[in-house]
C-alpha cells in the first residue's frame, strides 16, 4: 500500500550566513536569543515529528498483522474440508499385512486373505562355475541377448571381459536399468551368474535368449530359482470361487480399499486377517491444538497492539494503536469463535435431529475472560471435554471445524444434488416453488428466482446460494416450501473472515494501513512547511539582530568618542 502523498525532505535556503553578529553592540548573545526563539517556535514541528513516528509505527505493525491474517487464512484453508481435517488409523490382526491409511478413508472393517505374494523372476547359473570374479569369460567380441517383459535387450561383449566386468556392464546398461539386475553368487568355492528382475509380477519375466558370447555357458545352465508371479488375494470374500483370486503385480496395493495402501508381507491362512479403520482422535486433537494456537496468536497480537493486555512490564514509551477498526477486527474474530457454526442447528435429544456440536464451547473450547490472566482473550482447551466429544462422535467434531457445503432440506421432496465449494455460501435459505400441470412453473430461493430445468432447480448468481442444485421429487400440483441449510465449519468461516479483512480494496486492515500512510504523507508535508517557516524565521531574526547589533555598535562607538572628548576637555 503506497500513499498518494509524497514529500521530500526540506533543504534549508537560509542566507543567515551572509550576516555576521559579533555582539559588539552591547555584549548581547544574539545567537543564543535566536536559538531560543526558534526552539520556542518548534513545538508544532516536534509534535508533527512525534505523530509521524507513531503513524510509521502503525503502518509497520498493521502490515505485520495483515500478513499474519493472510497466513492464518492460508493455514485454515488447508483444514477447512472434512477429508483434510479428519484423520484415520488402521489396525491389522496379524503381521502378514501392513496397512497405511490416507486422508479420505472411512471407518470400516475388512477381511483380507493372501494366497500368494508377488515375486520377481530370478535365474542363477547353477551349472556354470566361475573360479574368480576376475576370470575372463569371453574369448571374442560378440553379444548376449536377454528378454524382459517380452522386450529383447542385446548387450555387446568385448573379448577378455571378466565375470565382474560382465555384471557391471549389464547393470550400467540403460536398457537394463529398472528391469534386470545382474550379480555374482558365491557358494563358498565358486561364483555363479545371477539375473534378477527388478519388478514383481508374472508379466515381468526374464528369458535368457543368447549367451553365445560367453565361454562354456548356455541358457540351459540357468535355473529359474524364483518364478515371476502376481499376488493373489480375496477381500471380504471376493472373488467367491474357491480357486478365484484378485491378482496384482505388486505387494503394495493401493486400489483394494479406498484411501489405504496395503503392504503384503506374507501369505495368510484361510481365515485371513482383519484390517480395521478407525478415527485417529489423537491426530485430530493435534489439528485442533494447531487451530487454537494459530487463532490465539492473532488474538494476542491484536490485543497487544491496542494495549489491552496487562503484561506487567513497564510499557512506558511503547506505541499502542488505539483505533476502533482494530476493535472491530477483534470483535469479528471473537464472534466467529463464540457463535454457532453457519447452517448448524441445535441438537434435539428427544428427536435426535440437529447437530450434536454447534459451538466451540460444546467441545470444551472457550475464551479466557480473566483480565489478570496471561492468556486473557485467548482460547483455552478443556481436554477432558474435548476427549469426551471426540469419543462420542469424531465426525461431528470435525463437522464443527470443517463442514464445507454439506446441505440439508426440511422437505423430503427437495433433495440436494450438489453445492459448489467456495461459491455456495453457508447459511439458511427459504425455497419456494409452484408445480402446475406436473411441471415446476416458478421457484425462488430467499426471494431470488432459481433456474428451472425439468425437475431441477439451480440457485443463480444473484443469490448467496449460487451453485446450489436441487431436485424436486414430487411434482404434484401445488405450492411448496423448504428450508435448506448449507453448513460451513469454523475453519472455513474464519478463513473467509481473514480473507475479507485483508482484501486490498475493501479489507479493514489494508484500509487502515492506507489511512495511516496518507496521514504519514500529510505529516511529512506539515513538517516540511514548519521547517521552511522556521528557516525563514531564523533568517529574518538574523537580519534584524544583525542590523540592531550594527546600530548598537555604532552608538557604543559614538558613546566612547563622547566620553573621550569630555574627559579631554576636563
Amino acid at each position: 500500500m503506497v500513499s498518494s502523498i509524497t514529500s521530500s525532505s526540506y533543504t534549508s535556503n537560509t542566507n543567515s550566513g551572509s550576516f555576521t553578529i559579533d555582539g559588539l553592540g552591547n555584549g548581547t548573545d544574539w545567537s543564543a536569543l535566536i536559538e531560543a526563539t526558534i526552539e520556542g517556535e518548534s513545538y508544532k514541528k516536534e509534535q508533527y515529528e512525534a505523530d509521524l513516528e507513531d503513524a510509521e509505527s502503525a503502518v509497520t505493525l498493521l502490515t505485520a498483522l495483515d500478513e499474519e491474517l493472510i497466513g492464518l487464512s492460508t493455514t485454515l484453508q488447508g483444514i477447512d474440508e472434512l477429508d483434510e481435517f479428519l484423520s484415520y488409523k488402521g489396525s491389522v490382526s496379524g503381521d502378514e499385512v501392513t496397512a497405511t491409511v490416507e486422508n479420505g478413508a472411512g471407518e470400516g472393517s475388512y477381511n483380507l486373505i493372501v494366497n500368494q505374494l508377488a515375486k520377481k523372476d530370478v535365474w542363477i547359473a547353477e551349472s556354470y562355475d566361475i573360479a574368480d570374479a576376475a576370470t575372463s569369460i569371453a574369448s571374442s567380441d560378440s553379444s548376449i541377448t536377454l528378454s524382459y517383459s517380452g522386450k529383447d535387450i542385446t548387450i555387446a561383449i568385448a573379448a577378455g571381459t571378466t565375470a565382474q566386468e560382465l555384471i557391471d556392464q549389464i547393470n550400467s546398461n540403460a536398457e537394463c536399468d529398472g528391469k534386470i539386475n545382474a550379480s555374482l553368487v558365491s557358494d563358498g568355492t565358486n561364483y555363479h551368474l545371477k539375473f534378477a528382475g527388478e519388478d514383481t509380477g508374472k508379466d515381468n519375466a526374464i528369458v535368457i535368449k543368447d549367451l553365445s558370447a560367453l565361454d562354456s555357458v548356455n541358457p540351459a545352465d540357468f535355473t529359474n530359482t524364483q518364478t515371476a508371479q502376481n499376488a493373489q488375494i480375496k477381500i471380504d470374500g471376493y472373488p467367491s470361487g474357491a480357486n478365484e483370486w484378485m491378482e496384482r503385480a505388486s505387494n503394495s496395493l493401493d486400489d483394494v480399499i479406498d484411501n489405504m495402501t496395503v503392504a503384503l508381507n506374507s501369505t495368510t491362512d484361510g481365515d485371513g486377517v482383519t484390517i480395521g479403520v478407525t478415527y485417529d482422535t489423537a491426530a485430530m486433537t493435534e489439528t485442533i491444538e494447531s487451530f487454537v494456537s494459530s487463532v490465539n496468536q492473532i488474538l494476542y497480537d491484536v490485543l497487544d497492539l491496542t494495549g489491552a493486555l496487562d503484561t506487567g512490564a513497564d510499557d512506558e514509551g511503547t506505541f499502542y494503536l488505539k483505533d476502533s477498526s482494530l476493535g472491530m477486527v477483534n470483535s469479528q474474530i471473537k464472534n466467529v469463535l463464540s457463535t454457532m457454526g453457519v447452517g448448524f442447528q441445535r441438537y434435539d435429544s428427544d428427536t435426535g435431529e440437529g447437530d450434536l456440536f454447534t459451538t466451540l464451547s460444546t467441545i470444551g473450547i472457550s475464551t479466557d475472560s480473566d483480565e489478570g490472566s496471561s492468556t486473557f482473550g485467548q482460547l483455552e482447551i478443556d481436554y477432558d471435554e474435548l476427549e469426551e466429544a471426540l469419543s462420542e462422535d469424531p465426525k461431528a467434531v470435525a463437522m464443527l471445524f470443517a463442514a464445507s457445503g454439506e446441505a440439508k432440506s426440511s422437505n423430503s421432496s427437495v433433495q440436494i444434488l450438489s453445492t459448489i465449494s467456495g461459491l455456495t455460501s453457508g447459511g439458511e435459505y427459504d425455497v419456494e416453488y409452484t408445480v402446475s400441470g406436473g411441471a415446476i412453473t416458478s421457484a425462488t430461493i430467499n426471494g431470488n428466482e432459481m433456474k428451472i430445468n425439468g425437475s431441477t432447480l439451480l440457485a443463480q448468481s444473484d443469490s448467496d446460494a449460487n451453485g446450489l442444485y436441487l431436485q424436486i421429487t414430487d411434482l404434484t400440483d401445488g405450492t411448496y416450501s423448504s428450508t435448506v441449510t448449507i453448513q460451513q465449519g469454523k475453519c472455513g468461516q474464519l478463513a473467509d473472515l481473514c480473507t475479507a479483512m485483508t482484501d486490498v480494496d475493501s479489507g479493514a486492515v489494508p484500509l487502515l494501513i492506507e489511512s495511516y500512510e496518507t496521514l504519514t504523507g500529510k505529516l511529512e508535508d506539515e513538517i516540511y512547511d514548519e521547517e521552511a517557516r522556521l528557516d525563514s524565521l531564523e533568517s529574518s531574526l538574523t537580519r534584524k539582530y544583525a542590523a540592531l547589533d550594527e546600530m548598537l555598535s555604532y552608538y557604543t562607538g559614538l558613546q566612547s568618542q563622547l566620553e573621550t572628548t569630555l574627559s579631554t576637555d576636563k
